[in-house]
């Protein structure tokens, strides 16, 4: 799949760069557009109300022709959502997210909860500084031992099974809101995790 960038306001500790991915479609939200040029990427399209962006940036957009899709401040969709809609074919697309960090714990949630409700939302990932989330039902990851991680469940989840860590489970029925799942350890070099029905957030 071809991979989208969408960049966020708030703050930005994650480098993207390090993934050495090639972009098909950049989308800077509002001030994200900071993020963007501070990776030398140029944006296929600015989206938002531009309430957050600093009047430096604004100009360099306009300076470089970058194409600008502005809302008004009132209206029914954050600026996030609306950089989502710009998605060309989603379902085709391998979509990450940076920025986001910090700020007011309602925009952070706005975010998480935005994602993890899209019909495409196996496809995100949410690059949060130094951490990953990924939102899923059913996958596998190659990762180093002695790693970290956390499901949240976003639903409840029905035989969710884990392998290959430190605390595995076996056909487990979790609720939504339950902690059984949080703090886990990987134990070898390919970690599964899947459910017969439900989804999920996982941090690593």
């Amino acid at each position: 799949m071809k991979n989208v960038l969408i960049s966020i306001g708030g703050n930005c500790n994650s480098n993207i760069s390090n993934h050495n991915l090639d972009f098909e479609q950049i989308i800077a939200v509002d001030s994200g557009i900071k993020h963007i040029f501070n990776l030398s990427l140029e944006p296929s399209i600015l989206v938002g109300d531009m309430d957050s962006i600093s009047e430096e940036d604004y100009q360099k957009v306009i300076e470089t022709n970058i194409n600008i899709e502005r809302y008004q401040e009132n209206k029914n969709y954050t600026d996030f959502e609306l950089g989502l809609n710009k998605i060309q074919n989603p379902h085709d697309k391998s979509i990450f997210i940076i920025g986001g960090e910090g700020g007011d714990i309602d925009h952070m949630l706005s975010v998480f909860f935005i994602i993890s409700n899209k019909e495409f939302y196996q496809n995100i990932t949410w690059i949060y500084g130094k951490q990953s989330i990924l939102f899923k039902n059913n996958f596998s990851l190659e990762v180093d031992a002695n790693i970290n991680f956390s499901l949240i469940p976003l639903t409840d989840l029905k035989s969710l099974y884990i392998k290959g860590a430190k605390w595995e489970l076996k056909n487990e029925n979790v609720e939504t809101g339950h902690s059984l799942t949080l703090r886990n350890q990987t134990k070898g070099k390919l970690l599964q995790i899947h459910c017969e029905e439900g989804r999920f957030a996982f941090i690593y």
